[in-house]
């Protein structure tokens, strides 16, 4: 078990295991520090900022970024000073002018006290930058199919070259955790294509299930399950069955013993 670190955080006193991050120690407290690239499957990068809080104590006093910042023991944490609120309503504002209509968006800077933004671009972008489909696809995934492009307000995310990627598998992990719908995946019929910026950034035939026969997975999806999670424990995939097969066959009562199925004739 890990060794319990006291620090306080705007006056309460709390504890936390050693490792846990500020945001992390805060939350478990019930405090609300705002973020929007945080994600608990995904290691913490700090590129949003609004998770910035002031520290002292055990650190030189100043700003840190609460998500990549460890607790540490006497550390002292105030998060809504003037100071932190003057400069998370600015990002807000920043990302409003760019994204005015979305909605999680708005949600959270009406939170932080932000209605309006003085930077409107005329722009409607549901990309918020958080990075999390970036990050998902490189360091959970391994497939490296998105990435950053360009600075300042030109920054986006795409593929190699704006193009069809080579490199995606179709697994859809970035629209998962994208909280905007920015990028979003959509199957019909035998085709899956995933969209983002407009375009579509990846295009798949699907495999059909064993069981049911409905299209479901991209062979290259299914060919990289076989690989990560299969051939370490020696094992082959040989029926690839959907989702909807497995919980069925799961919550399906337990099969009746041959000894019970006999039919026997009374002499």
């Amino acid at each position: 078990m890990r060794d319990l670190i006291h620090l306080t955080i705007n006056g309460k006193d709390v504890e936390a295991p050693a490792g846990t991050t500020v945001l992390e120690a805060a939350s478990s407290a019930g405090i609300f520090i705002p973020t929007l690239c945080y994600h608990e499957a995904l290691e913490p990068e700090g590129s949003c900022r609004l998770c910035i809080v002031e520290v002292s104590g055990a650190l030189r006093p100043g700003i840190r970024v609460s998500c990549i910042q460890e607790v540490k023991e006497g550390l002292v944490v105030e998060t809504e000073t003037e100071r932190l609120q003057k400069n998370r309503r600015l990002i807000l504002e920043l990302l409003l002018g760019r994204s005015p209509y979305c909605k999680e968006l708005l949600d959270l800077a009406a939170r932080c006290g932000v209605v309006t933004s003085r930077f409107l671009t005329g722009e409607n972008d549901d990309c918020i930058r958080c990075g999390k489909c970036v990050r998902v696809c490189r360091d959970k995934i391994g497939a490296y199919a998105l990435c950053w492009v360009n600075r300042g307000n030109q920054r986006k995310i795409t593929t190699d070259f704006e193009r069809l990627s080579e490199y995606c598998i179709g697994c859809g992990s970035c629209a998962q955790v994208c909280p905007t719908g920015a990028i979003r995946m959509e199957d019909r019929g035998n085709e899956r294509k995933i969209f983002t910026w407009g375009q579509v950034i990846a295009r798949f035939t699907l495999e059909p299930c064993a069981q049911c026969g409905r299209p479901f997975a991209p062979k290259k999806y299914l060919e990289r399950i076989r690989e990560k999670a299969y051939k370490p424990k020696g094992l082959e995939l040989v029926d690839a069955v959907c989702p909807e097969c497995i919980k069925k066959k799961e919550t399906m009562p337990p099969a009746v013993t041959d000894l019970s199925r006999m039919q026997f004739k009374v002499w």
